[in-house]
């Protein structure tokens, strides 16, 4: 199991990784991006694989899920992602914990009630993509 990290040394490395640049394009990094959302993890999932050095633009586009969790892995270079103890290595998650399908719908996860996760996903126009079966 990969060694959990304190909040500044997740920042130090993350950022460390990609010189201080941007995971996607050539601009200064301003955040070290959790990839699964840190409250997915019982302690904070400040891990090494799961973090991706982000300028302010593409910060929000993960965090709208417009940038998939798997696009972001493959841009950090990350080979072996820690997941959520409850999470299943065969399936994919969005950054919030949600199922992805094959047929691109999604599948409500443990975060899917959270007003934060909730406003993203609505401000991604993502929120349409959802099985429900009676949640609201």
């Amino acid at each position: 199991m990969e060694r959990l990290l304190s909040r500044d040394e997740f920042k130090r490395l993350v950022l460390g990784r990609k010189k201080g640049l941007c995971t996607f394009c050539s601009r200064q990094a301003v955040d070290a991006h959790h990839i699964l959302e840190r409250k997915l993890f019982e302690d904070g999932g400040y891990y090494l694989s799961n973090g991706a050095a982000v300028c302010e633009e593409h910060h929000w586009d993960c965090e709208l899920t417009l940038i998939t969790v798997e696009e972001v892995r493959a841009a950090a270079g990350i080979i072996n992602p820690v997941l959520p103890p409850s999470f299943n290595s065969a399936k994919k998650y969005d950054k919030w914990g949600n199922v992805l399908r094959e047929d691109g719908m999604r599948e409500p996860g443990p975060l899917f009630k959270d007003t934060g996760t909730r406003k993203a996903l609505a401000a991604g126009g993502r929120l349409g993509l959802f099985l429900l079966d009676g949640m609201t």
